[in-house]
């Protein structure tokens, strides 16, 4: 049982900004790619909050169904909240249960389009989470994974001062978020930049059609801070200075970095710099100084299940 100051898997990623990660005019092309107009029945696994799942029932038929599936009690809860208070607002039923992506707890071949998003980063064995998502499809229809390459933003600039970077410095920054990367792989807690081979993954699951898109979507952040987006983004960022989310925990990013196969003398020497680089940023959000264009790589990967 999960003691009650334990936070939730993925916690800090789940607030109100999250609703901005996608521009609705982009899915709508996606609906319209992926002719969710014709589903029935959605199924989003690792769905969190269940708000895939809410965005894409906008483009279903009427009588449609839309079921979520989380590891998480506190986010089923949430989103069973959140259905019950649009009923009556859409035609659409909303099924949210617990259950592990390992062992979908939906019979085969139920779902017109079976998708996660940022799932896959996170699970040890994601080729078995695929098979369950194939299986829960039926014959002909959609198996979709919304996925990042998250070591993307560590070659991107913030501010044109930047652009005079120390080559050695930056490699060495470079590194050490390399490690991390593969020692949370080798503790078996995910790939954070596994969307670059989800197509890999599809082929050999035996998915057919594989088609391959980018979200459109940058997150970014730029004086003034005047609309709901850029507030609600500023605010999780000062969350996530204040309580050590989003890579300012020390030991698990020092458990990852030496699973990675690196030494814990060198990795101190880069938290220095980041924790006062952390002071900077806090700063200079407060300040409305704070300036980023958000840049990231998020890939759509839809293939179908033969018949």
């Amino acid at each position: 049982m999960r003691d009650q100051n334990e936070k939730q898997h993925s916690e800090e990623h789940l607030g109100p900004a999250r609703e901005y990660w996608w521009n609705d005019d982009y899915l709508e092309l996606l609906a319209q790619r992926l002719h969710l107009s014709y589903c029935q029945t959605l199924v989003d696994i690792g769905c969190g909050k269940g708000m895939m799942g809410f965005k894409f029932s906008k483009y279903m038929p009427d009588g449609s169904t839309v079921f979520g599936v989380d590891y998480e009690p506190g986010y089923i809860a949430e989103a069973q909240q959140r259905a019950h208070s649009q009923f009556g607002h859409n035609q659409i039923n909303y099924k949210f249960s617990v259950g592990n992506a390992t062992d979908i707890p939906l019979p085969d071949n139920i779902a017109d389009i079976t998708l996660c998003q940022t799932l896959l980063i996170h699970v040890k064995n994601p080729q078995r989470v695929i098979q369950e998502m194939i299986r829960v499809t039926k014959p002909g229809a959609w198996v979709v994974a919304l996925e990042p390459n998250n070591l993307v933003p560590n070659l991107m600039f913030d501010r044109y001062g930047e652009t005079d970077f120390n080559v050695e410095g930056m490699l060495d920054v470079l590194e050490i978020k390399l490690r991390i990367e593969k020692g949370k792989k080798n503790l078996g807690e995910g790939f954070n930049s596994l969307g670059d081979v989800v197509p890999d993954l599809f082929l050999k699951a035996g998915l057919r059609d594989i088609k391959v898109w980018i979200s459109d979507k940058a997150l970014s952040i730029i004086p003034p801070y005047d609309t709901q987006e850029k507030i609600l983004r500023v605010e999780q960022m000062m969350q996530w200075i204040e309580t050590e989310a989003m890579g300012y925990d020390y030991q698990d990013n020092l458990n990852y970095y030496m699973a990675g196969g690196g030494e814990k003398e060198k990795f101190d020497a880069y938290w220095e710099k980041l924790l006062y680089n952390k002071i900077t940023m806090k700063q200079k959000l407060l300040n409305e100084e704070y300036v980023s264009a958000g840049g990231s790589l998020v890939y759509i990967v839809a293939a179908q299940k033969p018949r």
